[in-house]
């Protein structure tokens, strides 16, 4: 569905689970993950980015930080990928719950890091990097660019040191959203092997998920070929 006043004000007012995403968007896709782990539906609203639709006054009264993605559940709103995960879990997760989210603090609390890795450092190098590409100011990824995407991989690396997951000893949401940042900075700066075993490992297991091959592996895909895209229009100017 596309954004449009018509449609905004037709879709907020009427359907239960309403999530504003893009397809190539990592955190839209990792909420779609959770939601299909959890067998929730989605009604989906697609702003289109490039034209601005999330800077329009109807998105902002929806999320004043013009991002997605954005859950509707009822008469609450709730953005920034990580919270609408967090909150899909505690309404819906049923006993899913403890396994992806676990309750023991410790457990917890290493789940929380990396969730905030992954939304304060790791998917801001696909920031840096999307964000002029679509302005076409970019012609494609800088050495800094290259060399913060591989300190984050590093990170994710040591995080891997004694298990198979980043946060426990078995998939946590904590391996959805950072496997949704990392499959899609494969576009950008693809993971070695010989310098992230554990990573690449890691990442291999979970493009096996079915969940990832059906949401995120397409996503990912998509967001690499729209960046090449912009890259080679940039480098014919």
């Amino acid at each position: 569905m596309r954004l449009t006043k018509t449609l905004f004000n037709h879709v907020c007012s009427t359907a239960r689970l309403i999530l504003y995403k893009r397809d190539a968007s990592p955190p839209s896709n990792a909420v779609r993950m959770v939601g299909a782990i959890l067998g929730l539906q989605f009604d989906y609203v697609e702003p289109d980015l490039i034209k601005g639709e999330h800077k329009s006054p109807e998105f902002k009264k929806l999320n004043p930080m013009s991002t997605i993605p954005v859950l509707k559940d009822g008469n609450l709103t709730v953005a920034e990928s990580h919270a609408i995960i967090l909150y899909l879990l505690n309404k819906y997760g049923a006993q899913h719950k403890e396994r992806l989210y676990p309750s023991d603090p410790a457990t917890r609390a290493i789940v929380d890091q990396c969730l905030y890795f992954d939304a304060g450092v790791l998917f801001r190098q696909i920031l840096e990097v999307s964000r002029p590409s679509f302005a076409g100011k970019s012609k494609g990824p800088t050495k800094k660019n290259i060399s913060d995407i591989e300190e984050g991989y590093a990170i994710i690396e040591a995080y891997l040191e004694s298990g198979t997951y980043v946060a426990a000893d078995h998939l946590t949401v904590a391996d959805i959203s950072l496997g949704s940042t990392t499959a899609a900075l494969q576009g950008i700066h693809a993971l070695d092997a010989n310098k992230f075993p554990k990573t690449k490992a890691w990442l291999e297991r979970l493009s096996a998920e079915s969940y990832f091959k059906e949401i995120n592996t397409p996503g990912a895909t998509l967001l690499a070929k729209m960046l090449r895209h912009f890259w080679k229009q940039s480098n014919k100017e």
